[in-house]
């Protein structure tokens, strides 16, 4: 009868009453046995050791899967690393294009088949990277498209070549028969106190008073623009009259001899060069500048005329040198597509610039026309050369100049007007030919009061340093010259 009694009640009740009824029951069950289990856990030994040991289970699996899961990503870019290193990348230009479609192809397909082949996505798109020609840009074009696993790895590959090829750098550079190598010395402290270290040029090994030490030749240089025609436009030797050896296509500079003329023109000046030799007669002004005419007829100077009327008027020679050293990029990249050379463990000009500290410049109206005209000049025979240089890479280029090119004293006692453009000079009172930035010489510590080295020049842009008296190991090479100022 109770049996009966209690189904009438339940059958009568709402739906929504017996759902919260129910709810209830289960709630008040499962408190009760939380209760049950607490005071069991807080009186059964036994039961605390058992959970004890299935919290170091589970614990342990958790480590044991995400240590599968390191070293399955390790195992996925070793993979992928070893695939590039047999695989030869493309060389030219519309080889790269073609082989780049491909990969990114074949790593769209593998996303789009899902999660599972995710790891097998990785090595098309980083494939792609290797030869696409701005890699940040195409970084974070993945960052939105590619799924984040595929990214993430993507990256990590990035870092790691990057910091392995960051590591042979320093291990190729400076070669051992320079006597010196790069070292991390202090530099001060951050305002939270944390060490700040520079890059120094210390001795590798014991050093003799009066020891040339080393001498090289230099990245990029330039000649003071009053002194053309004078002075050899790629080494700055002075030119005797009978051995002036002219560019073949103007007669804004000259040469000491036909292998300067040579690298020169393969290098930089068959990009900067005026051509006035070789227009039209009725094309060349009275002052021998190559004219143009407007459809209004108006005669306009050509544009790398231009360039070299702006050098003169400003006496300047610094906005010159990043011509001729961009020009000088393109060059060497050229040269080792055509033989063949791997990107990965050879390092070109920009290698080394990119390492050297520089002097912060703000944009002016002169460094705004400067960026303009080189542009113009380069623009339509260095491909790629309007996007890569912004006004950042530009002032970045002018600053390094500034801090870190040495003026160049060959011993002639010349005439030219005082530049505004900052150069290291040396005790030497004589005026400098010109200006040049070194791979090594650059590192070269600046001390007044106590230097133990001496930059000096022969008859060219070489520069040699000396030992000014004996220096033992691993102590830092400094020299006394001017350090920059700002502008």
């Amino acid at each position: 009868m109770a049996d009966n009694s209690q189904s009438n009640l339940i059958l009568g009740m709402k739906p929504k009453t017996f759902a919260l009824a129910t709810a209830g029951a289960v709630v008040a069950a499962s408190l009760g046995y939380a209760i049950y289990f607490d005071h069991k856990r807080r009186n059964d030994p036994e039961l605390r050791k058992q959970m004890k040991r299935e919290r170091k289970k589970v614990k342990k699996a958790a480590k044991a899967a995400e240590e599968e899961a390191k070293n399955g990503k390790l195992k996925l870019i070793d993979q992928v690393l070893a695939a590039i290193e047999k695989e030869p990348l493309p060389a030219t230009p519309e080889e790269k294009e073609k082989y780049f479609m491909e990969q990114v192809a074949a790593g769209e397909q593998l996303c789009n088949a899902g999660e599972a082949y995710y790891n097998d996505a990785v090595l098309p798109f980083y494939k792609a990277l290797k030869v696409y020609p701005a890699p940040l840009e195409l970084i974070m074009i993945y960052q939105k498209t590619v799924p984040e696993p595929v990214f993430q790895t993507v990256v990590q590959l990035m870092a790691l070549e990057q910091n392995k090829r960051q590591t042979q750098f320093y291990e190729q550079f400076p070669p051992k028969e320079t006597h010196v190598r790069l070292a991390e010395l202090p530099a001060g402290e951050t305002p939270e106190g944390k060490p700040i270290v520079r890059r120094g040029l210390v001795a590798n090994e014991e050093l003799k008073d009066g020891q040339v030490i080393f001498t090289e030749t230099p990245l990029v240089s330039g000649l003071h623009p009053s002194l053309e025609t004078q002075y050899c436009n790629f080494c700055l030797k002075k030119i005797p009259e009978e051995g002036k050896v002219e560019c073949t296509n103007c007669d804004k500079v000259a040469f000491c001899s036909t292998e300067c003329e040579k690298v020169s023109n393969e290098n930089y000046h068959r990009y900067l060069c005026t051509n006035n030799k070789s227009q039209k007669e009725g094309e060349i002004n009275a002052d021998g500048e190559v004219e143009s005419t407007t459809p209004e007829g108006e005669a306009t100077l050509s544009k790398e005329t231009v360039f070299l009327n702006y050098t003169n008027e400003k006496n300047v020679k610094y906005s010159t040198m990043v011509g001729k050293f961009l020009s000088t990029m393109v060059a060497e990249e050229l040269e080792r597509t055509r033989s063949g050379q791997p990107s990965e463990t050879t390092y070109n000009s920009w290698d080394h610039i990119d390492r050297f500290r520089y002097l912060d410049t703000s944009a002016n109206e002169d460094t705004t026309r400067e960026i303009g005209m080189l542009k113009e000049v380069l623009g339509s025979k260095v491909q790629g050369i309007n996007e890569f240089l912004t006004d950042e890479i530009y002032l970045m280029l002018k600053g390094k100049l500034l801090f870190n090119a040495y003026a160049v004293n060959i011993g002639e006692d010349v005439d030219v007007p005082e530049s505004s453009e900052h150069m290291r000079k040396t005790s030497s009172d004589k005026k400098a030919v010109g200006a040049a930035l070194y791979k090594i010489s650059t590192y070269i510590g600046q001390s007044e009061a106590e230097p133990n080295v001496k930059v000096t020049f022969g008859d060219n842009h070489d520069i040699s340093i000396v030992a000014l008296k004996d220096i033992s190991k691993d102590t830092e090479l400094l020299a006394s010259y001017s350090l920059p100022v700002p502008v």
